[in-house]
C-alpha cells in the first residue's frame, strides 16, 4: 500500500461541452482553450509535486486529447457512476484500495497551488477528513482515509454544496478538517474576478491561464 494519492478530476475539453455557463460570455472554442489551460497549469502544479496521480476522466470526447494535455505515463480512470457525487466516491474508492491517503481536486480551479495540496494532506495527517472550500459555496478539494460513501449523497450545483457536506461528516461521526479557500471559474463573473486576480497577482505560476485570459480580455474575442 502506498502513502497518497492525487485524484485529478476533470471533464475532457471537448465543444459545446466544456465550460458551458461561460458559452454566452465566451464562444465555444475558447471555452475550450480555457479549459485546457486549466488543466495544463493544474496539472503542472501537481506534477512538480512528487505524488502520484490518477486523472479520473469524463466519459465524453476523445481521451487521446488529454493524453496530448497530460503526460500519458499518468494514470487515466474513466468516471464511473449516475452523478457527481457517485463518481466522486467510485474514484476515491479505488485509490484507497490502493493509497493509505487519498485527495480528489477538481479542474476549475487555475489558481490552486501546491500550498492548497500540501494544506489539504496535513490535515489528512490527522484528521480522517479533509474538504476545501470555493467562494461559490462548493467545495475543490476532497480527501480522506477511508471510503464515505453517504457524504457524497447531496445536491450538487448549489451554494450550499460545502455546508450540506460538512453535516453529512458530521451525521457520520468522522473526524474533519477544512483547507484553503479557493476560487472556482464557472461563470462570467468567476472569469472577470479571475481576471483580476491576475492582474493584481503577478506571481501566480497559472502561465497558460494568465497568458489566454489576457488574450480574450485585451481582443474582446468574447462573441458568439
Amino acid at each position: 500500500m502506498k502513502d497518497k494519492v492525487i485524484i485529478f478530476f476533470t471533464r475532457i475539453p471537448t465543444l459545446g461541452k466544456t465550460k458551458t455557463r461561460l458559452e454566452s460570455f465566451l464562444n465555444k472554442d475558447l471555452c475550450v482553450k480555457l479549459q485546457t489551460a486549466f488543466i495544463k497549469d493544474i496539472y503542472g502544479n501537481i506534477k512538480d509535486m512528487k505524488i502520484d496521480i490518477i486523472v479520473n476522466y469524463s466519459d465524453h470526447g476523445d481521451l487521446e486529447v488529454l493524453k496530448d494535455i497530460i503526460d500519458r505515463e499518468v494514470y487515466f480512470l474513466k468516471q464511473e457512476g449516475k452523478n457527481l457525487g457517485e463518481k466522486m466516491h467510485n474514484a476515491i474508492s479505488f485509490a484507497l484500495e490502493r493509497y493509505n491517503k487519498v485527495v480528489l481536486i477538481g479542474s476549475d480551479i487555475p489558481l490552486l497551488s501546491k500550498n492548497d495540496i500540501k494544506v489539504a494532506f496535513k490535515i489528512l495527517d490527522k484528521k480522517e477528513i479533509v474538504i476545501s472550500p470555493t467562494h461559490d459555496g462548493g467545495y475543490y478539494l476532497i480527501g480522506m482515509k477511508r471510503e464515505n460513501k453517504d457524504i457524497f449523497d447531496i445536491k450538487y450545483s448549489t451554494s450550499s454544496v460545502f455546508i450540506e457536506t460538512i453535516e453529512k461528516i458530521k451525521s457520520i461521526g468522522r473526524t474533519y478538517g477544512v483547507g484553503n479557500l479557493q476560487l472556482d471559474i464557472d461563470d462570467k463573473d468567476d472569469f472577470l474576478r479571475l481576471h483580476n486576480i491576475l492582474n493584481e497577482e503577478k506571481r501566480n505560476s497559472c502561465k497558460f491561464t494568465r497568458k489566454l485570459v489576457d488574450e480574450i480580455m485585451e481582443n474582446g474575442d468574447k462573441d458568439k
